[in-house]
């Protein structure tokens, strides 16, 4: 049965409930001898112990027992109370990524602080052997002092245990599940890169890269449809911050990146002051998709010239393509407004290319 306002439980009283879903409830309790303020998560009632999800309960606690890190939510005691299993964690102050989102429009810079943190979490967690499998925009808390905590390891697996999830199953998000998921294969740390991807996709264009009228709609597109290059929607992205998202969610995951921490270098690469830059011109000034070259000489501050005169905008374009997709046009354009020479436009598109192999058979192009 549900907890009141006032009850005590162990050595917390109950001060109110903060939520309820389908498999618990998660009420906010002071601590009687620290008074200190915490969350409190239980499972509602009819929830067995001795079920999948009580297990997953115990996981879910016995992983984060093991986890020490300044943006994952930090679990602070567990015991059971008439038989039922408590779990006492950090309270979380603030809001979810996705009400922030929904509520105001975030800065590009804002959105890559929250990336490298929500990366710096997944990173320790991965080299821990924990893969959350739920990554999603209202798992992630931004705190009143503007830091990510990183929520619910309900459905995370670690390197050691078996997998609770009968063959044929998924568990996880439709919106943000990697294809191999969804294919039925277990997933690994390219799977949470990918539902990094998602999550920032979303954030930064108001849309998710896949969607459909169904389930097995949203599915079928995570497993075959390519999405649109972000900054084809949000031409204010920097371009290689739009190049390392769509590489997060390449379908197979060995053409994403290796882990967190290489996530975490490409988005590092991407200057807030370019992005500050960026964000902050006049929306009359910024390219869509198809626009001429001079709209991306006005972004650069430069004075509109044509590039494709002076530069084979087309060849490049298709050569650089083949390495990045339909963001090549974008690119090539935009970096063209600040080269003197063709060697300095295939050098700066080369830099682009995520794979150092793939970005000497570029240069050597050039040539051919």
């Amino acid at each position: 049965m549900p907890f009141e306002a006032g009850q005590r439980i162990g050595d917390y009283e109950v001060v109110r409930v903060l939520g309820t879903g389908g498999l618990g409830e998660v009420y906010e309790v002071r601590h009687a001898i620290s008074q200190r303020a915490e969350a409190m998560k239980v499972l509602l009632a009819d929830q067995r112990p001795g079920a999948e999800i009580g297990e997953r309960f115990r996981r879910e606690i016995q992983m984060l027992g093991a986890l020490s890190h300044p943006h994952i939510a930090a679990l602070h005691n567990a015991f059971y109370h008439d038989g039922q299993l408590i779990m006492v964690m950090e309270l979380v102050s603030g809001e979810t990524l996705r009400s922030k989102s929904v509520r105001t429009l975030l800065s590009v810079p804002q959105v890559l602080r929250y990336a490298r943190q929500i990366l710096s979490a997944l990173a320790y967690a991965h080299q821990r052997g924990v893969v959350h499998r739920d990554i999603k925009p209202s798992n992630i808390m931004i705190t009143v002092d503007d830091e990510v905590k990183l929520l619910d390891f309900g459905i995370a697996i670690t390197d050691r245990s078996a997998d609770l999830t009968a063959p044929g199953f998924v568990v996880g998000s439709i919106s943000y599940m990697s294809p191999e998921q969804i294919s039925g294969d277990k997933a690994t740390i390219r799977s949470d890169i990918y539902a990094v991807g998602v999550t920032l996709y979303e954030v930064l264009t108001g849309k998710l890269p896949v969607g459909g009228t169904s389930n097995f709609a949203i599915m079928r597109a995570h497993l075959a449809e390519q999405p649109l290059a972000p900054i084809e929607l949000n031409p204010r992205l920097p371009v290689p911050l739009s190049v390392a998202i769509l590489k997060a969610l390449e379908k197979k995951p060995e053409d994403r990146f290796g882990g967190a921490q290489e996530f975490l270098a490409a988005l590092n690469a991407v200057s807030n002051a370019d992005a500050e830059d960026i964000y902050s011109m006049p929306t009359r000034m910024l390219p869509v998709a198809g626009n001429s070259g001079e709209a991306a000489q006005q972004i650069a501050g430069q004075p509109p010239r044509s590039a494709a005169q002076e530069f084979p905008i087309g060849d490049i374009t298709k050569k650089l393509a083949v390495y990045i997709g339909p963001i090549a046009s974008v690119l090539v354009r935009k970096l063209a407004a600040n080269c003197t020479d063709v060697n300095q436009l295939y050098k700066e598109a080369a830099a682009h290319i995520p794979s150092e192999k793939d970005r000497q058979h570029f240069l050597q192009s050039r040539r051919s």
